[in-house]
């Protein structure tokens, strides 16, 4: 990212920067929202970089701006209301985007229980066989345990 972290020192041109920000990240979230209902997976990816470096230049000038907060009542106050408004506005936005990144984690792991599930049962249906102790094949009557993980045998 070009821009410096660095807000100016005056509060109106801060003002500017902080509204500048906020649209870069409402606007990465916006094009991540976009990705996500279009299943578009390689746009997504391409977005992380964009969305990390974006985010902490918001949290930058957040910081910073927190800690001049007794200057803001010196403001121009149009500029105030317009950043007000915009980070309603983005609020909106990142509550979107958090919902699709949400859905998204819930078909992920719905596809993941889908392929161990087929798994397992491929894995049931093979006529393999483990010799006991005694030469015999245990179990021949019922279904043949899988094992999916440390924790969980079928």
């Amino acid at each position: 990212m070009t821009q410096s972290k660095m807000l100016p020192r005056d509060t109106n041109a801060a003002l500017k920067d902080i509204i500048r920000t906020i649209t870069m990240l409402d606007a990465v979230f916006c094009d991540e929202i976009k990705a996500l209902k279009d299943a578009d997976t390689q746009g997504f990816m391409d977005l992380q970089t964009r969305k990390i470096a974006t985010a902490q230049l918001y949290e930058s000038h957040m910081q910073q701006m927190i800690a001049r907060k007794d200057e803001l009542q010196n403001a121009d106050p149009s500029l105030r209301s317009r950043l007000k408004e915009m980070y309603q506005s983005f609020s909106q936005t990142s509550q979107d985007n958090t919902a699709a990144l949400t859905r998204m984690n819930s078909n992920i792991d719905k596809l993941g229980n889908s392929i161990r599930n087929a798994a397992i049962k491929a894995a049931q249906s093979q006529r393999g066989y483990s010799y006991g102790a005694t030469g015999a094949i245990p179990n021949t009557a019922k279904k043949k345990a899988v094992s999916t993980g440390h924790y969980e045998t079928v």
